[in-house]
């Protein structure tokens, strides 16, 4: 008898250890992936709760999230099994914050006047461009056959692909557009790792004002006592920086830490150690991201001048008005992931590098930067640049390599092909990213316009 309790004790003793080591850990994704995007997916894309629980949290453990929504108050509260809780607070303009260690009055909240343009028209987006070649009958009618196989599931009642969005850009052009039922041209619609793009180009805008030197060191003051202090704005760029960093949301890792139990995602980041030289190990690395997000805040005199950059120079410059990007309590930019804007919003950035950072006459961005981005990271193996993915490593066979791209999470896509002068968006939650065919989905459109 006496035996048999010892040995249940210690079974149960077992099972605590291995569920404070290795499952409660894992409380940090449910209970933060939850409350933070169903926060966004209500107050800043407008989301039916229901839906976005059934779709949007619908997925792998997160679904295993408790929530509560106060509408007065705008903020969403997670757990699991009523452990680990986390509440999300809706900011106004920088969107949804999740708070985890400082109290919630602490956070950062933009308080000055922020009159947001209306969304423009279609007819005003490219009315700059004398002429534009419109696809024939035929062609058109190749070309929504073709766009619209990105709705199209092979078993309806288990759907795969769960697209919301998809447009094509063609000269300038938009030539077709769909949209998945409860969606339409006004949804704001998720990026996730899109916005490192968003980021990246944030930062071309300083440097092309001189504020920063891409080849310079960060100068970032934790890093200067050891052999951090020599990496530069263009090893972080080309995720090259030498930085430890595990990429794994299945587990707790440096990006889950990050994003959903850190009050400043970027000056996380920056407390990792270097484990390698710069330019010698390539790690797709969202913490480098955040780390650039969160720099670009000390360059500027308070935080509000910060947010408002990116709107004023390049966002509401080429009628991107719908973009939001999330800050973290700080009050810097999440600039790894969160982000949103309608679909024809996000074509437009596609359109602005497709024209080689030309809009209605002005050089927005430097030429120079344009071509940067797309020249491929030293160890990348040819698939990834300046914060854009590259198809010179072929990753797309089917498709011309001159193919960049903005990517995120879900298969959030903005396809930039010069060489076909193509922009092709597709957003929405496919949760595997390998049952969506992109290849042959690409492949088809550009025979649709060719043929």
């Amino acid at each position: 008898m006496k035996k048999g309790l010892i040995s249940f004790a210690t079974l149960i003793g077992l099972l605590l250890v291995i569920f404070y080591f290795f499952v409660y850990p894992r409380f940090i994704i449910i209970s933060g992936y939850a409350a933070k995007n169903l926060c966004s997916c209500i107050f800043v894309a407008g989301i039916d709760e229901e839906k976005a629980l059934n779709e949007d949290l619908n997925f792998n453990i997160i679904s295993l999230a408790t929530t509560a929504v106060n509408y007065d108050k705008k903020t969403v509260t997670a757990s699991v099994f009523g452990l680990n809780s986390k509440t999300a607070y809706f900011q106004g303009p920088t969107g949804c914050t999740l708070v985890n260690k400082i109290k919630p009055d602490q956070a950062y909240e933009y308080t000055k006047s922020w009159e947001i343009p209306k969304y423009d028209s279609l007819e005003s987006w490219f009315s700059y461009i004398d002429t534009v070649e419109y696809l024939s009958g035929n062609q058109a009618n190749n070309l929504y056959s073709a766009l619209a196989k990105a709705f199209i599931e092979d078993n309806p009642s288990v759907p795969l692909k769960n697209t919301r969005a998809a447009l094509v850009l063609y000269k300038g052009q938009l030539v077709a557009e769909q949209y998945a039922i409860g969606f339409d041209k006004s949804s704001r619609l998720m990026g996730w790792s899109m916005s490192k793009s968003l980021t990246a180009t944030m930062l071309s805008l300083l440097a092309q004002d001189k504020k920063v030197d891409l080849d310079a060191t960060t100068g970032i003051q934790g890093w200067q006592t050891d052999e951090r202090k020599n990496i530069t704005y263009r090893h972080l760029l080309h995720m090259n920086s030498g930085l430890r960093w595990e990429e794994v949301y299945d587990g707790v890792s440096d990006a889950v830490v990050m994003l959903f139990d850190s009050d400043a995602i970027g000056e996380y980041a920056t407390q990792l150690p270097q484990t390698s030289v710069p330019d010698t190990h390539w790690v797709y690395s969202s913490g480098t991201s955040n780390i650039l997000a969160s720099k670009m805040h000390s360059l500027f005199d308070d935080t509000d001048s910060y947010i408002r950059y990116p709107y004023e120079i390049i966002f509401y410059k080429i009628g991107m008005y719908s973009m939001l990007m999330e800050t973290d309590a700080r009050g810097h930019f999440v600039g790894s992931s969160y982000s949103w804007a309608t679909a024809r919003d996000w074509a437009k950035m596609g359109q602005l590098y497709l024209q080689e950072g030309n809009w209605a006459g002005e050089q927005v961005l430097d030429k120079e930067w344009v071509k940067f981005v797309q020249q491929p990271a030293l160890n990348s193996d040819d698939i990834y640049g300046g914060h854009f993915w590259l198809n010179k490593g072929k990753r797309f066979p089917d498709v011309p390599t001159d193919l960049y791209s903005m990517d995120g999470f879900h298969g959030q896509k903005v396809f930039i092909i010069p060489s076909k002068d193509l922009v092709v968006v597709r957003l929405g939650l496919t949760y595997n990213e390998a049952d969506f065919d992109f290849n042959l989905w690409l492949k088809e459109i550009i025979l649709a316009i060719e043929n």
